[in-house]
Parts: C-alpha cells; structure tokens; sequence
C-alpha cells in the first residue's frame, strides 16, 4: 500500500501512537494546531534540526528504513548532548512522493521512535506533504541545560586538554563495508556505529558537570569539529595522531580494504561521540574515565589545529569533514 492510498490523514493515523515517553513535560502533544510543552524553570532552551534527504544521506544499499528514522534522531539528540543539554521535545517534517510505501514510511518512524524513547525524547507534532522529489525528512528537537551553562565552542582557553569520547573513525568503517558488501559479523561493531549511532547524552551533561570549557559533536568529522572550536574560542589546537582513539575493529577493517584508519576518523564524520576541552586540572579526572580520551592541547593562536604524527612531524590539520556544497 502507497501513502496515496491511505491519504495525509490515514498516514498521520499509522504513526501518531506510541510517541510520548516522558508526558511530564507535555502539555497536549499531536491533535491540535500546535503542541504545548513544559520549559523548566531555570533552564535555557536548545533547539536544533537536522534533515535527511533520499540519496544525499542514505540509500538503501547501506541503510534499512528503521535505521534511517533512527539515524535522524540521533543526529539531532547529539546537537543537545553537544551543548551538555537534555533533549526533550521533537517535531517531525517529512516530504514524501506520492509512491512511498506505507510500509517503509511506519518503519522510518518506528526507528524514530526506537531512539526517541531511549532518551526519553517526545514526538510532540510535525507535517506532511507530497513531493515531486526525493523522501526528505526532517526533525526539530528541543532540549534544556541549566541556566548559562550551555557549553559553546567558543569557550576553549590555553592549557586546556583536548578530550574526545569512546572511538571514532567506526561509522566511516562501517559505511565502507556495507559498500563493499562485506557481512562479517567480526566487524558489527563499525556496521552499528554507522547504521545506529548512539549519541553521548549522558557523558555531554557530565563534562558539563565537570567543567568542561567548549563541546562539539563529531558528525562533519574530527577535523572540521576541531577547526570549528579553534576558530570560534581564537585558539590554536595541537592534536597527537597516536592519541586519536580508534576501534581494534576499524583498523582490521582498514587493513582488509588498505585504507589508513586515521584518514577515517579524522575526516570520516557520522560518529556522533564528542570532542571539547577541559581545564588542564582535571586531566586526572578524566584518566579515570575509560569513554574519554585526552588528544591534544589548546595553545594560543588564531584557529588553527595542528596534527603530531608519530614520527614527530607536525602539520596544519585543515577542515575536510563532510561538506554538502562542495
């Protein structure tokens, strides 16, 4: 069955139940012109939004209809995690051609709704419309972080440690092995962090809570993070190569395909784990910490990152993460 044959009302019909996990915070979710939500008291609000389009960021050959509304909302649930924040709200905009089967649409949505309860996220409302172009999806999250202690990019001071969370380089990994139309179950690892990446909620508000000076989520790449944070805090960064954390099982995948697992994390994107700097004080907090890795060192300059290799040679890092326009 094709959503021409169920109609706009009959579609919002098949995805409106099962979309509310903390109803605490809501007021009245899907039914009405709006959504009417809660805002903590002595809280800011976050709001960001991310799309996906059909072909540009996902394609059946590397990711099913499930992973898709999933990889959406973690995209999005990642930009709060990056400001130390809680996510809370969500509203969802899809374009579909008018032969959209049903069943694919449901199975985005039930993907959406997998991660969205995790996180305890509301899908509170959104629309629907026909398209003579490719299916585009798009979310707009709303979160919360106490009052005044968002953290921004602009916040890196010299003598701060530059720390990332858990491994990077994996989702370009599995991107390449699903290309490749490689199914060992030895690399599951990288398949996942490529097709549901979790974001790192948890450990944002915690650096937050520590003392962190600036976050960025990885999604463009760790070197367009980096470069942002550099050129928004009017610091230079210095990272050590050897220091980037890299799963044992992305490096077995770059043998196998001769690619250098460095080139992956360094400008693969779509990890979704965080990189930020800390006061240099709290180096010793975060060596006790297995998820956080400390990689380089913010000196003074006017933005740029500097990559040590492992035979000491040094280099300007430039911003080659993932750009749609070019």
């Amino acid at each position: 069955m094709k959503v021409s044959d169920t109609g706009e009302f009959g579609f919002i019909d098949a995805i409106k139940t099962n979309t509310l996990f903390d109803e605490s915070t809501v007021v009245k979710g899907i039914g009405d012109d709006c959504a009417i939500y809660r805002a903590a008291i002595g809280y800011d609000q976050l709001i960001t939004t991310d799309m996906m389009v059909a072909g540009i960021h996902f394609s059946s050959q590397t990711t099913t209809p499930f992973d898709v509304g999933y990889r959406l909302g973690a995209a999005n649930i990642s930009d709060i995690a990056a400001m130390g924040g809680i996510p809370r709200q969500a509203v969802v905009a899809v374009a579909m051609p008018k032969d959209t089967e049903v069943s694919y649409i449901t199975s985005v949505f039930d993907g959406l709704k997998a991660i969205c309860r995790t996180y305890a996220v509301n899908l509170i409302g959104g629309d629907t419309v026909t398209t003579t172009g490719p299916l585009t999806l798009t979310v707009t999250l709303i979160g919360e972080v106490p009052a005044g202690q968002a953290l921004l990019r602009s916040g890196a001071q010299v003598g701060d440690i530059v720390i990332v969370t858990h491994h990077i380089g994996s989702s370009a990994a599995g991107l390449a092995l699903l290309l490749a139309g490689i199914t060992d179950e030895q690399f599951a690892v990288c398949k996942k962090a490529h097709q549901r990446p979790e974001p790192q909620v948890i450990l944002g508000q915690w650096l937050r809570q520590q003392g962190a000076t600036s976050l960025n989520d990885i999604s463009d790449g760790l070197s367009s993070e980096l470069n942002e944070i550099a050129k928004a805090s009017k610091v230079n960064i210095e990272i050590d190569s050897t220091a980037i954390p890299i799963h044992k099982s992305a490096v077995q995948v770059a043998q196998q395909l001769g690619v250098n697992p460095l080139e992956w994390a360094l400008y693969g994107g779509e990890d979704f784990q965080l990189v930020g700097t800390m006061p240099a004080a709290l180096h010793s907090v975060i060596a006790k910490e297995e998820s956080i890795h400390c990689i380089g060192r913010v000196v003074s300059g006017a933005g740029q990152v500097i990559l040590r290799t492992a035979d000491g040679e040094t280099y300007p890092l430039e911003a080659k993460g993932y750009d749609h326009f070019k």
